[in-house]
């Protein structure tokens, strides 16, 4: 995208420093981090704690309903706020959030896993309902904090810089960061709870506090080294159901909404089938390690390989292009994989994993770079301001549902085809089985509906992405470097206003302490 480049050259306020790029990719680490562990709760308080199921279930509902609504809510929030910064001289709307955000959202995320001793393991009504009741708000209290931090962190990203390369570069610092994220905050604190006892446990809440304390470094970087672009913040607060309808003008928003329900459903849905694929499809094509480790060389080659395609797509032609290669790829991938397991040969089934890998890095390269094509068109043609606060909100209102589509999805497969748990069974006081994940229906039913799951669903739903997303997705590589044309000279022009204004005029700052609009 040449075009892109030029602006780039011609205005330095699209080029983000070095130390703006680091700070804010540092920044994704503290959400990473306690996501991964949150992810562990059920194993805290249904093995541990001694909840019982009924409360789990009941409040994972309330929390599934309360996680969709607020991100409209607080998104809008954040979007309307204009906070005064007496340091900078220069208003804010991001910012605040994720500097006085972060040590509450810090606090929230441990005390999930601090309830009081008192109430463990006692089956008493009583007792129940005071530990549902700290499950339950606790997460809420999380889940609040989370959507106010890690949207104003979200929405920072799109009016940092218009340059497109710059947005990914960006990005894939992020995805550099996100992976020590992902092994302490996950693999380590399970070590400590897949058998959990006292002892572990204790350790594991020292771990979760050091976590915690450590999440807010990155936030009081970003806060300190990110600069926010004042002259976008709108003058007049947008009410939410007026923003929803300017959004849902944007047609360029509703395929994103499409595409982001149909990439999260694939990244869920493949890595939730993934541990049984490894036994029911993959385990009996192997006869040694060895060729288990055969089996993933070529994949995490392809991987590498396809970040640097993906990559050199978007520069040369557009961020649609290079998406259209991912999920094109990715289906023709999935559908192949799918159709290879029945030749019962590991190294075409390794073909086809290979041909995945090689668009899999695509969306999480491109994912934010493309969502911000979406607010700059929306700016550009529908609303006249930077609206990234909500569009960070409303962006999961079909993602976040496919998410639980996606989880739900093998199980329900499998037990239709019969690989279903089967209970311990016991003779005369001895063991005969151990309870176990059993193919009641055959080995091949088993063997199919793990197939299934793992191959043809994603492939399929990949294909309907592909078809969607060329045919009806706006925005190619000419209307996005015309936008970003015109947005370059709007954001300069914006910008010299906004410093003439601001020196001529200084805030009243008694009544900007904290104004959220």
């Amino acid at each position: 995208m040449a075009t892109t480049k030029e602006h780039s050259e011609g205005s330095e306020m699209e080029i983000v420093p070095m130390k703006e790029k680091l700070a804010y990719a540092f920044a994704t680490m503290p959400g990473t981090f306690y996501g991964s562990v949150m992810g562990l709760i059920q194993s805290f308080y249904f093995a541990f704690m001694g909840l019982q199921n009924i409360w789990i279930v009941i409040g994972q509902v309330v929390y599934a309903v309360w996680n969709l609504i607020n991100d409209p809510l607080f998104g809008n929030a954040i979007n309307n706020t204009k906070f005064y910064n007496k340091r900078r001289g220069e208003y804010q709307r991001y910012i605040p959030y994720i500097k006085y955000g972060a040590p509450l959202f810090s606090l929230a995320f441990a005390l999930v896993f601090f309830p009081p001793a008192t109430l463990r393991g006692s089956q008493d009504l009583s007792i129940q309902v005071w530990l549902f009741v700290w499950y339950l708000v606790s997460q809420i209290a999380y889940d609040s904090l989370f959507t106010l931090v890690l949207c104003a962190h979200v929405a920072l990203l799109p009016q940092m810089t218009l340059d497109q390369r710059e947005r990914e570069k960006i990005q894939i610092l992020c995805t550099l960061f996100t992976l020590p994220g992902v092994f302490i905050g996950f693999f380590l604190p399970l070590a400590f709870l897949s058998d959990p006892t006292v002892e572990s446990i204790r350790i594991f809440q020292i771990l979760v506090v050091g976590i915690a304390i450590f999440g807010l470094i990155p936030y009081l970087v970003v806060s300190y080294v990110v600069r926010e672009h004042s002259e976008h913040i709108p003058e007049e607060p947008t009410p939410l159901l007026k923003g929803l309808k300017l959004a849902f003008k944007n047609k360029s928003y509703i395929i994103y909404l499409i595409y982001d329900g149909v990439s999260v459903f694939i990244i869920n849905v493949s890595m939730a089938t993934l541990p049984f694929f490894l036994t029911w499809v993959l385990g009996p094509m192997t006869s040694s390690t060895l060729e288990m480790i055969l089996f993933w060389i070529p994949p995490v080659i392809c991987l590498i390989v396809g970040a640097i395609i993906i990559l050199r797509i978007a520069d040369k032609k557009s961020t649609k292009t290079a998406l259209s290669f991912y999920q094109g790829v990715l289906a023709l991938g999935y559908l192949l994989t799918f159709a290879l397991a029945f030749t019962q040969l590991w190294y075409l089934v390794c073909a086809g994993f290979s041909i995945v890998f090689l668009a899999f890095s695509g969306d999480f390269i491109l994912h934010n770079p493309m969502r911000a094509d979406t607010i700059d068109y929306d700016f550009w043609k529908i609303s006249g301001e930077r609206r990234e606060g909500l569009y960070a909100g409303i962006g999961p209102l079909i993602s976040k549902p496919m998410i639980s589509v996606a989880l739900a999805t093998p199980t329900s497969i499998m037990t239709l085809f019969g690989l279903i748990y089967v209970e311990a069974r016991q003779i005369l006081g001895f063991t005969l089985m151990e309870g176990s994940l059993q193919p009641t229906m055959g080995t091949f039913n088993a063997f199919l509906a793990v197939n299934i799951a793992m191959g043809l669903i994603p492939g399929l739903v990949a294909l309907l992405g592909f078809i969607i997303w060329v045919l009806a997705y706006p925005l190619t590589g000419e209307v996005v470097d015309e936008m970003k044309s015109a947005l370059v000279k709007i954001h300069e022009e914006r910008r010299i206003k906004y410093l003439k204004e601001l020196g001529e005029t200084k805030p009243d700052e008694s009544n900007n302490n904290n104004n959220n609009k």
